[in-house]
């Protein structure tokens, strides 16, 4: 049974750091559900490991680091059956403006894609998770540096693929 402070320090984390992670989520799964299915298995995993929270630096970093965690556990379990990263976005006004965006997520999704998982894990934690460089590093166990030199590698490389 957990304690009233563990209760408590879940709500608190779930209330500061939620939204940022389910837009997070939802820019990863490319649709609302799937998200809301990878929030409810991050808020489990966050719940059963809250009492590590009190050793952990940044608790963004470390929750958005359990939600990314969670959602290649489902990109492996769901891998032959949908495709990864759809990432239309049908609310555009015009089918011209959303086939272009349509075209263009998918591009960017499938260079995102092609990166190795280092390189794609820091983009994805510092430009789709809004984490900042340290605590990327924090959440992914290795040294700003490192964080800052694959970041860089990944953006050569996107615009490498991209042109």
């Amino acid at each position: 049974m957990r304690s009233r402070a563990e209760h408590d320090a879940f709500l608190k984390l779930v209330d500061d750091h939620g939204a940022v992670m389910f837009g997070m989520l939802r820019r990863l799964c490319g649709n609302a559900a799937d998200a809301e299915d990878v929030f409810q298995e991050t808020a489990f995993r966050v719940w059963r490991n809250i009492s590590s929270l009190h050793d952990v630096r940044s608790p963004r970093a470390w929750m958005l680091s359990i939600a990314y965690r969670s959602f290649l556990d489902r990109v492996d379990r769901q891998r032959s059956r949908q495709e990864l990263w759809d990432m239309a976005d049908t609310r555009v006004d015009s089918p011209g403006e959303q086939a272009v965006k349509v075209e263009e997520a998918q591009r960017v999704s499938v260079a995102v894609e092609m990166l190795s998982e280092p390189l794609r894990q820091v983009v994805i934690l510092h430009y789709t998770g809004g984490l900042t460089l340290r605590e990327a590093a924090a959440a992914l166990g290795c040294n700003e540096g490192t964080v800052k030199s694959r970041l860089n590698a990944a953006i050569t490389k996107l615009r490498s693929i991209l042109k």
